[in-house]
């Protein structure tokens, strides 16, 4: 059976975080009036905002906790894929790098029939950044979300954590069809139907459903209600766990292990700074060591692209640390400085640029030979989660 359009409904828009707390008080002074149709109306908002905040929260929790049980082998920070085929649950999802668009995979997030103010399921769409079936190269705090999210008057939202402002995923609540759109008759559970590939007779914020390019969210297309995760949501959140600072200190020493273990290898992208050669990491892959063990690999491939190496030039060691005399230097380039002196960087897989990466003082110190001012464990601002990790830290390679 198709329902069809109702006239004069509301257009799309984006869900800030407050909207539930200022609708709980206008629903009761409605609802307390009389069974108004303002009344009504703001039951189905206040209905869509919490089945969106509920999907939201249990995306970022899936993300934080990625690593915990059924993936022992991988890294934080993934979110799930779509559910594509109409059970409720993810599944692989396109290439690698490619953006997929399907319902949310509630039952993977261990959620209850979450439904929208009209009874409709949930719509889910996650960048290829950020999905874990197939992985991207590399993922942490610079990567990139690829959805860019469009105001009434076509201007782009802003979102924490991320440099061009993108999200790394979106949750969509479809309301009621317009005008053009057949929907079949909702199904007495989400996921019970064949619909998940019908996305173009619910969503039409979404203009483009693949491809690994940036894709524009309209909020003024329709009806659609939309909240978005960033880069930012998520790092944050890890970044709370008083368990994450060690975690990135252990993916620092072992990727520092391998290559002292290799004899210190060389420099990618050389550039001399006093008695060192300063530049990117070898590939891993041409390693053994620690940074190859099973349940580091996926940790230490996600993160070489934020750290830095330097080697001493003639092979010395020119290098003085607080626990001795080093030969060469591993160096965590921590979060992207912003405002003045900014840092600019293009995803999660690293760019050559120093400059972009390592701070003044961090320089300062290899082009010395003099590492014993800088830190050399990694402390993330458990008290202040929103402020960056900017503070370069420097493993001594003896």
């Amino acid at each position: 059976m198709h329902r069809q359009a109702h006239p004069g409904r509301q257009r799309g828009m984006f869900l800030p975080a407050l909207v539930v707390l200022l609708a709980v008080g206008g629903l009761g002074w409605l609802l307390a009036r009389q069974d108004s149709t303002a009344s009504r109306n703001l039951a189905r908002e206040m209905r869509t905002a919490q089945a969106l905040g509920l999907a939201r929260e249990a995306l970022l929790g899936f993300a934080a906790t990625y690593r915990n049980t059924e993936h022992p082998n991988s890294d934080f920070g993934y979110l799930p894929c779509p559910d594509l085929d109409g059970d409720g649950s993810s599944e692989t999802c396109g290439g690698q790098d490619q953006t997929s668009v399907g319902r949310l995979p509630y039952l993977t997030l261990n959620l209850p029939d979450l439904r929208d103010g009209a009874g409709e399921c949930l719509w889910y769409a996650v960048s290829g950044s950020f999905k874990n079936n197939p992985k991207p190269v590399a993922l942490n705090w610079d990567s990139g979300g690829r959805f860019r999210l469009l105001d009434d008057g076509g201007r782009t939202v802003a979102l924490p954590g991320d440099e061009a402002g993108l999200a790394a995923a979106i949750v969509i609540a479809a309301g009621p069809p317009q005008a053009g759109q057949e929907r079949s008759a909702g199904p007495e559970r989400c996921g019970g139907d064949n619909e998940a590939s019908n996305i173009t007779q619910y969503v039409e914020a979404i203009r483009v459903l693949s491809g690994t390019g940036v894709i524009d969210i309209h909020s003024a297309a329709g009806n659609d209600r939309i909240v978005a995760i960033s880069t930012g949501d998520i790092y944050r959140l890890l970044k709370g766990r008083p368990s994450y600072g060690p975690w990135l200190q252990k993916v620092l020493q072992a990727n520092a292990d391998c290559l002292a273990k290799a004899r210190l290898p060389a420099v990618v992208g050389p550039e001399r700074r006093g008695p060192v050669e300063l530049g990117q990491l070898p590939a891993f892959d041409t390693l053994s060591g620690p940074c190859r063990n099973e349940n580091l690999r996926d940790a230490t491939n996600n993160w070489s692209g934020v750290m830095r190496y330097a080697r001493c030039i003639d092979d010395t060691d020119c290098l003085t640390s607080a626990g001795g005399k080093c030969r060469g230097a591993l160096i965590f380039a921590g979060e992207r400085l912003t405002g003045g002196g900014a840092q600019h960087r293009q995803g999660g897989t690293g760019t050559p640029g120093i400059d972009d990466y390592l701070e003044p003082a961090t320089l300062a110190a290899l082009t010395t030979g003099q590492l014993a001012g800088l830190p050399s464990t990694i402390a993330l601002p458990l008290a202040d989660r929103d402020k960056p990790v900017t503070t370069d830290v420097a493993l001594c390679i003896p």
